[in-house]
């Protein structure tokens, strides 16, 4: 999550703080396309993976199915 806070707060940087001038970059676009680049970032990282995994198993009575779902957290 670190990295997405350190891009958000060089994009802030570029897009309000910067007034520099240049034919071919506008800081301004390159600040939000950095501060969207670290809320994806962030976003991303807190993401969960939820998995459902089945298992069947032929008990006394017949055949049971027994279903258990797993959260993981993506790193």
């Amino acid at each position: 999550m670190g990295p997405g806070i350190v891009l958000i707060i060089i994009g802030a940087v570029f897009a309000f703080a910067l007034k520099a001038e240049s034919d071919w970059l506008n800081t301004r676009v390159l600040g939000l396309i950095l501060m969207l680049g670290g809320a994806a970032f962030i976003w991303r990282s807190r993401a969960r993976r939820r998995e459902v995994v089945t298992r069947e198993t032929d008990g006394p009575g017949g055949t049971t199915e027994e279903r258990t779902i797993v959260e993981r957290q993506v790193d």
